[in-house]
């Protein structure tokens, strides 16, 4: 059985249709992207305030701890919040221009 060149040609662009259609829908489909440098989750602090730092991208609504917070050109963040004794949690949450969150959450612990 051979496929004839027609088919195969419709079929190929086919294909090429759907990778481009894909690539072009990647941030839709990908969503915010958050990458924490710190805290670690289960960091133990000795002293206040302590930073937040990373990078965000995709973002249009990007809060710690229900605050606003902005990132540079890059992405990249820092902020400064102050612990309560005992354990902290941090919640990191974004959002995309298409309506897709992201939450992430952290517990740390102030000495």
């Amino acid at each position: 059985m051979r496929i004839s060149h027609k088919k195969f040609f419709i079929g190929f662009v086919g294909v090429l249709v759907l990778f481009y259609g894909l690539w072009q829908a990647r941030d839709f489909l990908r969503g915010p992207r958050i990458y924490i440098e710190s805290p670690t989750q289960g960091e133990v602090f000795d002293k206040n305030p302590m930073e937040v730092k990373g990078r965000a991208l995709d973002v249009i609504k990007f809060t710690l701890n229900g605050r606003t917070i902005f990132t540079d050109e890059n992405g990249n963040f820092k902020e400064e919040i102050l612990l309560a004794k005992g354990v902290n949690d941090i919640e990191i949450y974004a959002e995309d221009k298409f309506g897709h969150e992201k939450r992430i959450l952290r517990t740390v612990l102030l000495k």
